[in-house]
């Protein structure tokens, strides 16, 4: 084969111009043009992609970058990066006011209002049905995974609502909450969340140990990395929130003697608790000694077993499947949380194995580029595995401080030259190929999932550089000190204003620490 020398140089000097160019800006002027361009595909979605009035809006699930055509609604998991995108891209925005007041004051209520009419739009996916669960048995209103023509009409039942989309949700909530201060969010967050924990297997062995793991779904028996690690760091978030909130929570479970009893817990505590007890679960079951996860335990779908108004237990077999780059991404992003709050080295030395497997089972170093790419599938039609990327990519930005390797800086650096790269020259109408290096080729069909998710990511990295420059890298300035556990509000700097009672009420809305945690305060 022939190898066009004038053309290879010029190609690897473009790419090194791209590399050089991202390393001359600072990491606020990085992070402002992130936010631009994480701005510019998604306004391209927005534009192309969402159908209907503000009160009756779908997101088509593929567009064709030629002709214009879209295909007919997407389910409620591809909907979900769209919350993601404008959620992170919201949080990015408010750690940019400080360096770019103008971005800020522009585009802020501009996305806002977009994110509550995406949540809003959420409702015709939601419907409700009696659910006999391992300890319960009570009326439900979880989210199906295709679109309703009516809101809150949507079948429920059976294999038609996963709790893994219901995860992916709560997390996107909370963060809504955290941005908005909508107590909505919130509420409608924590209901998800304890909808997913009234799916964890608690019935019990002959030793009296919980066989654990939450089913993919209420209508499936097999056990998914998917339908139980994607909880984890909501699990924590949530556990923060409602720290010394003294809010309890009314949990049924299933004793030593597989009896069913109910404890009224704090919620903090429930939370955090389950946050271990999954990642733990999935570390038991599924982890490789590669360093990253398997799919799944599997069993036996459509034969769920229910007697006298409760769930039975069903064995599953041994982990099967294949390595997927969200499940690792999940636990990635678990472990750094669970290390954040509560400072056990366990999951910093676990850390650092899977940061490191997962860069290496799912991304391949391009030497003339000096980065790493993330692994896709064949074509955007085929599979999932961009929006998989994008999982792991914000797991690395959570990890990255934590971390005792290069593996979340590479990686981090990987998707920041491939998404340039791939905006700078093979950018169609502000959409990207998911081969962010070799470009669109015979494709005309994309997914706004996959955009969505670009976005997301730009975003992100705009988080970690406007973080990293304000407090030199660690996600909370107190995250060592002794007066992590207080109610003293410090900005990013690690400046005391004042007690939270005393000075919330005064404060601008933006990122605070308070307890030794990152929250977002202010009005």
């Amino acid at each position: 084969m022939k190898i066009n020398l004038r053309k290879a140089f010029l190609s690897a000097a473009m790419v090194a111009g791209l590399v050089a160019g991202a390393q001359e800006l600072s990491k606020t002027e990085l992070a402002v043009r992130d936010i631009k361009r994480a701005m510019a595909l998604m306004d391209a979605s927005w534009d192309k992609t969402m159908k209907g009035t503000t009160a009756n809006m779908y997101m088509a699930d593929r567009y064709n970058t030629e002709t214009g055509w879209t295909s007919g609604a997407s389910d409620i998991w591809p909907l979900t990066a769209a919350v993601e995108a404008h959620c992170s891209l919201l949080q990015a925005l408010i750690l940019a006011e400080d360096v770019d007041a103008e971005l800020y004051n522009s585009n802020f209520d501009k996305y806002r209002e977009r994110l509550d009419i995406l949540i809003d739009n959420l409702e015709y996916y939601r419907g409700s049905y009696r659910l006999p669960s391992y300890a319960t048995n009570k009326q439900s209103q979880p989210y199906a995974v295709p679109r309703s023509n009516k809101r809150g009409g949507a079948n429920v039942t059976g294999v038609l609502n996963v709790y893994d989309d219901q995860m992916w949700l709560s997390r996107e909530l909370i963060r809504a909450y955290e941005i908005t201060g909508s107590e909505n969010y919130l509420d409608l967050a924590a209901y998800l969340a304890d909808y997913v924990l009234d799916g964890w297997d608690c019935w019990r062995d002959a030793d009296g140990e919980e066989y654990g793991g939450i089913t993919w779904g209420p209508g499936y028996n097999s056990k998914h990395a998917c339908s139980n690690a994607p909880i984890i760091q909501p699990l924590v978030w949530l556990s923060e929130i409602y720290k010394d909130t003294g809010i309890t929570v009314n949990f049924a479970f299933r004793n030593e003697e597989n009896e069913v009893v109910r404890e009224e817990r704090d919620r903090s505590t429930h939370y955090l608790e389950f946050a271990k007890k999954v990642y733990d679960w999935q570390n038991k079951h599924l982890f490789d000694r590669s360093g990253v996860y398997w799919d799944m335990m599997g069993a036996e779908h459509g034969t769920i077993v229910v007697d006298r108004g409760y769930r039975q237990h069903v064995n599953c077999g041994g982990a099967v499947g294949a390595f997927y780059s969200y499940n690792t991404g999940t636990m990635v992003a678990g472990a750094a949380e669970l290390y954040r709050v509560t400072g056990e080295e366990r999951f910093r030395t676990d850390l650092a194995t899977i940061c490191r497997g997962a860069l290496s089972k799912f991304a391949t170093y391009k030497r003339n580029y000096n980065a790493y790419d993330f692994k896709t599938d064949k074509t955007a039609e085929e599979g999932f595995n961009t929006w998989f990327n994008n999982v792991l990519i914000r797991g690395y930005v959570y990890a990255e401080p934590y971390c005792d390797n290069t593996s979340a800086t590479n990686g981090l650096k990987g998707i920041q030259v491939t998404l340039d790269y791939a905006f700078e020259n093979h950018n169609r109408n502000n959409m990207l190929p998911i081969h962010l290096l070799a470009g669109w080729g015979d494709e005309k069909i994309t997914k706004p999932f996959h955009q969505f998710a670009f976005a997301s990511e730009y975003s992100m990295l705009a988080v970690r550089y406007l973080t990293d420059a304000k407090t030199g890298g660690v996600d909370s300035v107190l995250a060592d000190n002794e007066n992590a556990g207080s109610d003293i509000v410090y900005n990013l700097s690690g400046v005391a204003l004042g007690r939270l009672d005393e000075v919330e009420p005064t404060l601008p809305r933006g990122f605070y620490i308070v307890g030794g945690s990152k929250r977002i305060l202010g009005n």
